[in-house]
């Protein structure tokens, strides 16, 4: 069997402040959990925005994959 002549895409995904933000913001949440319950609010509402922002991000590098259907 040949191989495609054109070479197999990888993706790579782009760079993205969402990982630091997801880790500043949880640790918020847990530290505010114990200290002070308006910084654990706080961090809760970020944590929440990060995960949003996160998965519409993947979403669309999803879409913006090739398409792979050799049906």
């Amino acid at each position: 069997m040949a191989h495609s002549e054109t070479p197999e895409h990888i993706h790579m995904p782009n760079n993205s402040w969402i990982p630091l933000s997801f880790s500043l913001s949880l640790a918020m949440t847990l530290v505010g959990i114990i200290l002070v319950p308006l910084v654990w609010i706080v961090g809760l509402v970020w944590l929440v925005a990060t995960l949003i922002a996160w998965a519409r991000m993947a979403r669309k590098e999803y879409l913006e994959l090739p398409d792979h259907d050799t049906h």
